[in-house]
């Protein structure tokens, strides 16, 4: 590995999204540690822990992989920064209202690592790097918003930008860990009721690719 790469690790989901990273850092010139988590929090948070356990806390952690839209600014084949995430369907069922964990005070939304029930990004990358792609907030869930019901009601309680399977485990873990980190997704569908002949993976994975080869030039030149 690069000397200056070396303590650089990227998350991805799906092996689709490796591919992606891979030709990035091909085209960047350099090689940083790959990490395919498997799709869904748990096996984000899971694989994390087992790499910082077996290998020590990276001087930064990426997570680059794809996204939904909910706001018409961010179409498909837009890349963003995560701002800030959040847990946007892990609370109660009120016989019909959703609350979220800290609505139902079963957390604090100030207790570390969350300030005003978000997870927010920080440091030194995210500093150089915002302003290269939008910061926009982002929502994880453990079921992708299907149905006007549902999204209706993620966008009441989190007021979303993109949505993700993966986010907020991932900042999760890192912050928890001491890890300082950078979420980059490409939007690959907007979040509307299910039509997946409105996707576009391949147009999301090219736009993903473009943006981490630029971002890891921009840490290459420090």
């Amino acid at each position: 590995m690069d000397a200056g790469f070396k303590d650089i690790l990227i998350a991805v989901a799906h092996q689709s999204e490796a591919g992606a990273v891979e030709n990035a850092m091909k085209a960047a010139g350099c090689q940083c540690e790959v990490l395919v988590t498997g799709v869904g929090g748990a096996a984000m948070s899971w694989a994390l822990q087992k790499r910082f356990t077996s290998g020590g806390i990276p001087a930064l952690v990426i997570n680059a992989g794809i996204a939904g839209s909910y706001a018409a600014p961010y179409l498909p084949g837009d890349v963003v920064f995560a701002l800030s995430d959040c847990f946007a369907d892990l609370g109660v069922d009120d016989n019909g209202t959703f609350l979220s964990l800290f609505r139902a005070s079963l957390a604090d939304p100030e207790k570390p690592p969350f300030s005003g029930g978000r997870i927010h990004c920080r440091g030194r990358w995210f500093d150089r790097l915002n302003g290269k792609y939008p910061a926009v907030r982002a929502a994880t869930v453990n079921m992708t918003s299907g149905s006007q019901p549902v999204i209706d009601r993620i966008r009441h309680s989190w007021d979303p930008e993109i949505e993700t399977m993966e986010g907020a485990w991932f900042a999760y873990s890192c912050e928890m860990s001491g890890a300082e980190w950078l979420a980059v997704r490409a939007v690959s569908n907007m979040v509307e009721p299910r039509n997946p002949e409105k996707w576009n993976i391949p147009l999301a994975l090219t736009k993903l690719q473009e943006a981490m080869k630029d971002i890891l030039i921009t840490i290459k030149e420090g």
